[in-house]
């Protein structure tokens, strides 16, 4: 009986998920926020927190838009936010105009798996280079709010790109987040981005952040680097198991965060005590990897190192 139940439970809880991913939701007109967070481990200085909102309509060619604004913080109201894009949405596709660009569709919840949408330009190298991407996957998701949308998967484009997640009704969910489509490259000096959050009608639906239990936890503007790196070494380097990370500080519950060479996280160390840590190869493959090592949202040390064949 007890197992019957938890079966139950089970198929009960598939047959939820699926139902709301089976409808479909719409993209936001109002009070949507989207936010990623992005920093350089050389240059713990360095912050590219990006923050956008809807902020009323525009018509333009005699389509009605919706105004996208790059925030100065966490509000519309700031002055100093500027408008950067518009989106409209038509049969299930999402446009978009952005600067001097053509109309260019962002997304496209039609798709179904081997469907191909195409790009006709790029906010990385501001050209009109086309680029597509494949549809590899589609499954649903679970949300923050505790609701299942509709997610595709897209396959990377080019030398320098990885895959992309988009769910209905938010849009990307990876690095640069609502206008990441139209960036088909991944950064390889050091720059790294992580879609942190979307919320609408200050609901969050997706949260992705290891520094609060919010979408915001602080004023861009009042982002700083407020205490500078310590003295640290990574001795040997190059290595093929293991190496030690040296620094002259004493560590208190501090993180440390590997990267690959895509901007990827592949290992975080986490409540490390002390002025050593031990870096272990386990099942990383050859290559650079970066890492980036803080204490109380303090970037303490970042470097990079490289982990030879074995």
């Amino acid at each position: 009986m007890k197992n019957l139940m938890i079966l139950t439970a089970f198929l009960l809880t598939l047959t939820v998920g699926y139902g709301q991913s089976n409808v479909y939701h719409p993209f936001p007109v109002s009070n949507a926020f989207w936010g990623d967070d992005g920093s350089n481990i050389f240059n713990g200085s360095i912050c590219y927190d990006t923050r956008y909102g809807l902020n009323g309509d525009t018509t333009i060619n005699g389509k009605v838009y919706t105004k996208v604004y790059s925030l100065a913080d966490s509000t519309l109201t700031n002055p100093n936010s500027n408008y950067f894009a518009a989106i409209r949405e038509e049969d299930k596709r999402i446009y978009t105009l952005i600067g001097n660009f053509p109309e260019e569709v962002l997304y496209d919840f039609n798709l179904v798996v081997g469907d191909t949408i195409n790009y006709h330009y790029s906010l990385v190298f501001n050209n009109t280079d086309e680029f597509a991407r494949k549809v590899t996957k589609i499954d649903s998701v679970l949300l923050f709010n505790g609701e299942y949308r509709k997610q595709y998967t897209f396959a990377p484009v080019g030398f320098n790109s990885t895959d992309d997640l988009v769910v209905e009704g938010i849009g990307s969910i990876l690095w640069k987040g609502l206008f990441n489509p139209l960036i088909n490259a991944m950064a390889t000096n050091g720059d790294n981005f992580r879609f942190e959050c979307f919320k609408q009608n200050e609901i969050i639906y997706f949260l992705n952040n290891p520094d609060c239990d919010h979408c915001f936890c602080t004023l861009v503007t009042d982002i700083k680097d407020v205490k500078k790196l310590v003295n640290h070494t990574v001795t040997p380097n190059p290595f093929s198991q293991l190496a030690v990370l040296q620094t002259d500080y004493y560590l208190n519950n501090a993180t440390l965060i590997l990267y690959n060479s895509f901007g990827q996280v592949v290992r975080q160390l986490t409540s490390i005590t002390g002025k050593t840590i031990t870096l272990r190869r386990d099942n990383l493959p050859t290559g650079i990897y970066f890492y980036k090592l803080s204490e109380n949202n303090r970037i303490l040390a970042s470097d990079k190192f490289i982990i030879s064949k074995w």
